[in-house]
Order: C-alpha cells, then sequence, then structure tokens
C-alpha cells in the first residue's frame, strides 16, 4: 500500500481548486511559526512553513508572459521574428499549471488535508515590491483562499535575533508593518496582532472565526504552550515597558516566542 502512496496524493493534488488556503503574510521575528502553529491545531489544515517566496517567484514568472503576450503575439509566428513562438503562448494555462505544481509540490497535501497554505516573512519592501499585484495573483489563483496578515509591535521586532545587528531595522519593520496594515479587513483578508494574545484567547477565537472553524481551546493552550522559533541567550525588556506588558501577557499562556 505505501508503494502507491505517492501516486495517490499526486492525483488528489493535481487539483488545486478543490483546496481552500489559508497564506499568512508579515516579516520576520511577527510570530508568525507560533500563527502557523495556531492554525495547523484545525483538523484539516496543513499549513506550511516559509519556501523563500518561491510563489512570488512563481506569479513572476506567470506575469512576464502575461504581459509580454498581447505585445509579441501578433507578430511572432514567423521564424524570422525574436519573439518567434510567442503566438502559441497560453498565459492563464501556464499560471494553472504553476499553480498546480506548487500546490503538489511544495505544499504536498496528504489525504486528510481540506485546507493548505503556508507562511511567509518576505514582504518588506526589499523583497516585494509587486505587493498589490501578488495579492491579486493570490486571489485569483487560490478563488477559496483568505490571507491573515500578522503584526507584532514593531519595536520589539527590531530588538529580535538577526533584526538586532540592523541599523535601520525598526524603519524597515514600521514600512513593512504599516504597508500590510493599509489593506482593509474584510471576508477574505484578517489582521492578527500577536501582542493581543492573553489568556482569555480572544484574540485567536476571532481568527477562528473569520476562518469559519471551531477553536479547540485544549489544542490551542497546548500549541501555546510549545516553543516556536525559539532562540536562547535573549536579552530582557523592562517590565514596565510596552515590551515588557506583551511579554507579561504572553507568558500567561506561556508563549515562548522569546526575543533576542
Amino acid at each position: 500500500m505505501r508503494a502507491h502512496l505517492p501516486s495517490r496524493l499526486t492525483r488528489r493534488a493535481g487539483d488545486a481548486r478543490s483546496y481552500r488556503y489559508v497564506f499568512v503574510v508579515t516579516y520576520g521575528r511577527s510570530g508568525s511559526t507560533l500563527l502557523m502553529g495556531l492554525l495547523n491545531t484545525i483538523p484539516g489544515y496543513r499549513i506550511r512553513g516559509e519556501n523563500d517566496n518561491a510563489l512570488h517567484h512563481l506569479f513572476r514568472a506567470y506575469a512576464s508572459v502575461r504581459d509580454a503576450y498581447p505585445k509579441r503575439a501578433e507578430t511572432a509566428w514567423s521564424t524570422g521574428d525574436p519573439w518567434y513562438g510567442a503566438d502559441r503562448w497560453r498565459p492563464e494555462e501556464f499560471r494553472r499549471s504553476l499553480v498546480d505544481a506548487f500546490v503538489a509540490q511544495v505544499l504536498r497535501p496528504a489525504p486528510e488535508d481540506r485546507v493548505l497554505g503556508f507562511k511567509e516573512i518576505r514582504y518588506t519592501t526589499e523583497h516585494i515590491r509587486d505587493l498589490d499585484p501578488y495579492l491579486d495573483f493570490l486571489r485569483t489563483a487560490f478563488p477559496n483562499s483568505k490571507i491573515v496578515f500578522n503584526h507584532r509591535l514593531p519595536t520589539d521586532v527590531a530588538k529580535s535575533a538577526w533584526w538586532a545587528e540592523n541599523p535601520k531595522a525598526l524603519e524597515r519593520i514600521k514600512a513593512a508593518d504599516a504597508r500590510l496594515a493599509a489593506i482593509p479587513a474584510d471576508d477574505r483578508h484578517f489582521h492578527f496582532h500577536f501582542d493581543r494574545i492573553d489568556d482569555s484567547l480572544d484574540t485567536i477565537r476571532e481568527l477562528f472565526r473569520f476562518l469559519g472553524e471551531e477553536m479547540d481551546t485544549k489544542r490551542v493552550r497546548a500549541t501555546l504552550e510549545t516553543p516556536h522559533s525559539y532562540r536562547p541567550g535573549e536579552r530582557p525588556v523592562a517590565a514596565g515597558s510596552a515590551a515588557g506588558r506583551a511579554r507579561t501577557l504572553a507568558r500567561r499562556v506561556v508563549v515562548r516566542l522569546r526575543r533576542r
């Protein structure tokens, strides 16, 4: 039976439109790994980790073909034309093939999965300048999708891990956070705030309500008790500061995503 499993998975994953999707859009050290863990407490959810912006690269490949096609196709039938063959392009079929391949070979759904997705932290302007067209692509290529923007206090993020070594960290994080925050919340877009997690679990419950899912309190609390992206040797923060207050709230639910 095990020998037949890969082919079964490939056949089912070949129809990317048979799934629902959740995409976590954010920047590094925002608590996105914890958010991924929370989403994966939902039965049938398979929210993967980062893929180095692979899907954005596929979007750029599709956009290149889509944008060049109307300008080149009319004369590209001749072997004397430098764009020979462009008249045979099928941009939308190309997009669908890219999406199907990404789902089948990167997201790798299991037979019991009903909602797929991934989290990605490479959403600063240095990583993605064409944010609006890319989000349009996500919404169009994955029509049954929702986008969750993950936020964390920029001052806390700027002190965390590799950001602490970057003199322009706070400026970059504020810009990234503001760009995401400017996108209105609606039935397909939700803004999740890491710093608002507390023992009531109301922030998490609101997210699950947006997704149309029931929250398993026991599983959620167990996830909050599990270290996510833990890094030893982190510097403490002052108890009376905004960062300290956020840490106190996190400790109430034993969130161990710590700052370095």
